[in-house]
């Protein structure tokens, strides 16, 4: 089944301050010493079938046009990377990219995705993106809510992504 997909315009608010509570740390990939390797370890939960190797990286992340490592963040807590997202963003049309959102298992529930979003918000704003598009599966209900705060909005293009967003508002208890 396609990936539903969201999409984001800047509305001119300032930036989500990142506030992490005590104990917790944003980094880049490049700040990590086996920052590949943390990354690979989170995506096996919920973005890859399995772990790993660090050629899915390479695809999933070098190859990608404007990737730039040092917007790929991670939440780091007790010494290990906990979760992760990912900005991509074109200066030229002023568009971006939020990719590979996870976290670690135990991790989820905890307000790791809010500092998450928080960080996206930050980064889209004081870079200038004026858009931003992000997909995601259906089942991804806690995410999603994190990306509803920050202004994503649906793709309603299709008769199918109207029929399976309408089942997400519902078991959210939202109306579009």
């Amino acid at each position: 089944m396609e990936q539903l997909s969201m999409y984001w315009k800047n509305d001119g608010t300032p930036a989500l301050p990142i506030e992490l509570p005590k104990g917790f740390t944003l980094v880049t990939i490049p700040e990590l010493a086996d920052g590949v390797e943390q990354w690979l370890d989170i995506m096996q939960y919920g973005l890859s079938d399995k772990r790993e190797d660090a050629s899915y990286y390479k695809e999933n992340m070098i190859d990608l046009p404007n990737y730039e490592e040092d917007k790929c963040f991670f939440i780091v807590h007790g010494g290990k990377a906990i979760a992760t997202i990912t900005v991509v963003c074109n200066p030229e049309t002023k568009d971006a990219l939020i990719h590979m959102v996870g976290s670690l298992p135990e991790c989820r529930g905890k307000g790791v995705g809010n500092m998450l979003v928080a960080v996206a918000d930050h980064v889209l704003k004081t870079t200038g993106m004026q858009t931003a598009r992000l997909k995601t599966d259906d089942f991804r209900v806690p995410a999603i809510k994190t990306y509803l705060k920050i202004g994503f909005q649906p793709d309603l293009s299709t008769e199918d992504f109207v029929q399976r967003w309408d089942a997400i508002y519902k078991s959210i208890g939202l109306k579009k």
